[in-house]
């Protein structure tokens, strides 16, 4: 087997959670590591963007979404 295929083929671009939260409203909340740090994800263009947020701040964006909607 080769690694590469394994490998993303969406390119990957990290940014800070304050920009992260000012550029995309549609986004989700996924769990990579243990579950205290949690990953903001939205794709734009075929580029998947990312932010790392603590779980409670992950838990304040969830309700923060319900209440808009």
């Amino acid at each position: 087997m080769n690694i590469a295929q394994f490998k993303n083929q969406m390119p990957e671009v990290r940014i800070e959670t304050e920009d992260f939260e000012e550029r995309f409203s549609e986004y989700d909340i996924i769990s990579q590591f243990n579950g205290i740090i949690l990953t903001l994800v939205a794709v734009e263009n075929n580029i998947r963007y990312t932010s790392y947020v603590t779980a409670s701040y992950a838990e304040f964006l969830r309700k923060q979404k319900e209440a808009i909607a």
